[in-house]
This record gives C-alpha cells, structure tokens and sequence, in this order.
C-alpha cells in the first residue's frame, strides 16, 4: 500500500517531524487540528467555540487538498479540556458535520500540547 503525505510539517520542538495528514489507499488519517490556523496563526484566547470553528476550517482544508469534503469523514475524536466546553465546541462540530453525522468520541483530557489550546479534533475520513 502506498501512502500519501499531505502538508508534512518541518520539524518543531517537538519529537520528529509529522504530516497534517496521510492518505492510505482511500483512508485519509488527519493529525489532530486545533484552534491554531494552518498557517501557524494561534489559537483564539480562551474561547472554545472559536478554537474549534479553526479547527473545523482546517480539517475542511485538509480534506479538500486531498480530494475529499466533510462529508467523507466517517470517524471524529473530540478533545476539549474541560466538561463545560462540550456544548459550544459540539455546537461548531454540528454546524459543519450537521446531516452526515459521523461517528463521533468525545474525551475530556487534562491539558493539550500548549496550555492556550482547549480542544482538538482528529478524523479519519474515507475518500472515493
């Protein structure tokens, strides 16, 4: 099986280097997107729902480079880093998933990769 690296990441202060996301025959695996922009804009301060409207828009971005939409997404994992953060972060996650309903698990984590970050959500898509 070949595999394709879409948007790979240079390497950060972090362990190696990782992509945005790969695509394995037609399963399209998306690193978890945050709040913080694809061009490396930060994360709103403090605000959830606008967090995961970013991370939203990202993983709209990434599907569509490549060669899906939101509607192959078949798997999301949501983490946000407080139980009260639920309702205006699935809120956002249902303006854009809304009537395809994927699969969907939500974990209430103790902090994130950097402490501004609130939530993240990764997904697994299947492109046609």
């Amino acid at each position: 099986m070949t595999f394709q690296r879409i948007r790979r990441t240079q390497p950060t202060a972090a362990t190696g280097a990782y992509s945005k996301a790969v695509l394995a025959g037609n399963t399209l695996y998306l690193s978890g997107q945050t709040g913080a922009g694809l061009d490396g804009a930060p994360a709103v301060a403090g605000d959830p729902a606008a967090q995961a409207h970013q991370a939203c828009e990202n993983i709209k971005v990434l599907l569509e480079e490549a060669g899906g939409d939101l509607s192959h997404a078949v798997k999301l994992t949501v983490y946000i880093t407080d139980r009260a953060y639920r309702e205006p972060v699935y809120a956002v996650i249902a303006d854009y998933f809304g009537p395809h309903a994927p699969a969907s698990t939500g974990v209430i984590v103790d902090g994130l990769a950097l402490a501004a970050l609130l939530v993240e959500i990764d997904v697994t898509a299947v492109l046609p």
